[in-house]
């Protein structure tokens, strides 16, 4: 009897736990399964991405206020005239005079074509849209936490559900083993009856047929698990390492109590839809803000000076401010008041949108309550099929002790005897799967849940 992994939960672990092997890591000669979901998580390329894009979601979402700092710009032009400026001041032309209340507005140059004009702006724009971004941001950076969640939690089942059927595998090639121990040594015996004239040749060929079958199948066995323990170090992006070993059995899982189906925290899928009706209700919002008006406080200067040298460079006498000015707009964007403007249009397909994720985000919730109803009574269906195979395992392992017994006596037959052994080998595999299945259905409802147990 033969155990091996499902096609589906192999490709499935693939799929979703595809690592990025730029330099894989030492595998470790012992593993446990929290060392395996940690070397998934670390080295898995949805969770990469999914951790960068919070990361970058959250420095918007901290810094979101930046949007009310002022624009700072400033320029220096250095220029040289074609020809020189014609033109001076009234209070150098021969005959003239300028009357002394209004000389700080003349400006007295010497005319020349090198010219040298500093530039300088300030404006601060208070725009209540700029809140409606703000809030945006934040719920932005909620989304990615729970993608970022979701990811780990996916890789985290995807991880766990090989690494137990890898030792399912491993304890089913136990008990082959212990069949194969069992064949042999009742052939050392029929061989010795034969020899000494006390038994049949036909119950030796029994014990030989039987050896010999049992000895491909454990090769096959240990093969198959060897080729799937190599594809689940490479998932975790480990080096190639034969003698690594897993630690634990199935009964180190996580099994929940009939009480405690369901782990604690909210459903990844509900609270993904809760965020994307609160990321609609945000835009609705910014659109909203975006009517009313903008203040804009502007300071900016222009300095100029003809004829810059070095012991005038820095005379104050010497410098022109023609344009510089502080200045305070208000600024009001009339357009969306029009009917059938882009703005109204806009704003109708997210009330839409609004609509229809509300109505996603009730069905999730609906789904979620369904799902978990359907995952609480398979659980507790699973965990009542073990206490049933257990019963059967402990009744086939007595009638093989019996029929041991009567073999060795020389009253049973050996066919029996083959029978029963397989009969509960057989039993004590099924309670591996069937434990292996209860500890897949853990795994399936955890990976749903934010901070799960």
């Amino acid at each position: 009897m033969r155990v091996t992994l499902h096609p589906f939960l192999l490709c499935a672990a693939l799929f979703c736990a595809c690592p990025a092997f730029l330099h894989a890591e030492e595998a470790p000669a012992l593993l446990t399964v929290d060392q395996a979901v940690a070397a998934a998580i670390r080295n898995n390329l949805g969770v990469k991405s999914a951790d960068a894009q919070s990361r970058i979601k959250k420095r918007a979402s901290d810094f979101s206020f930046n949007k009310f700092y002022p624009s700072v710009s400033v320029s220096a032009t250095a220029l040289r005239l074609n020809e020189a400026p014609s033109g001076v001041a009234a209070a150098e032309i021969p005959g003239t005079s300028v009357a002394p209340d209004v000389w700080d507005n003349v400006y007295a140059y010497t005319a020349d074509r090198n010219n040298l004009s500093l530039g300088l702006t300030v404006q601060e724009v208070f725009s209540p849209a700029y809140l409606g971004l703000m809030n945006q941001a934040a719920i932005d950076y909620q989304g990615s936490v729970i993608g970022k969640e979701k990811a780990e939690r996916e890789i985290a089942s995807a991880v766990k559900k090989f690494y137990y059927q890898l030792l399912v595998q491993k304890e089913a090639i136990g008990l082959t083993r212990s069949r194969l121990d069992n064949a042999n040594e009742r052939l050392r015996q029929a061989k010795v009856s034969y020899e000494v004239g006390k038994g049949t040749e036909l119950n030796y060929l029994y014990a030989k047929t039987s050896a010999e079958s049992i000895v491909p199948e454990v090769r096959s066995m240990e093969t198959a698990r060897m080729i799937a323990l190599t594809k689940f170090q490479e998932i975790l992006g480990f080096d190639k390492r034969e003698d690594m070993e897993l630690s634990g059995s199935l009964d180190d899982g996580t099994i929940p109590s009939e009480g405690a189906l369901v782990p604690s925290g909210s459903r990844i899928d509900v609270s993904q839809s809760e965020i994307a009706v609160k990321q609609l209700k945000s835009a609705l919002r910014f659109q909203d803000m975006t009517l009313f008006p903008n203040v804009i406080l502007q300071y900016s200067a222009d300095p100029t000076i003809n004829g810059p040298k070095s012991g005038t460079l820095f005379e104050r006498d010497n410098w022109a401010q023609s344009k510089g000015a502080l200045s305070l707009t208000l600024s009001w964007n009339l357009t969306a008041f029009v009917p059938g403007s882009e703005f109204n249009v806009k704003r109708a397909e997210l009330k839409d949108q609004l609509a229809l994720a509300s109505d996603a985000a009730r069905t999730a919730a609906q789904n979620a309550a369904h799902d978990e109803e359907i995952q609480r009574r398979l659980i507790a269906d699973s965990l009542a099929k073990i206490e049933s195979l257990k019963l059967v395992v402990s009744d086939t392992e007595r009638s093989y002790e019996l029929t041991d017994a009567s073999y060795k006596a020389g009253v049973g037959r050996y066919l029996d005897l083959q029978a029963a052994e397989l009969a509960w080998q057989g039993t004590q595999i099924q309670l591996l799967n069937e434990r292996l299945n209860l500890m897949s259905l853990v795994c399936d409802l955890e990976a749903k849940y934010r901070d799960a147990r």
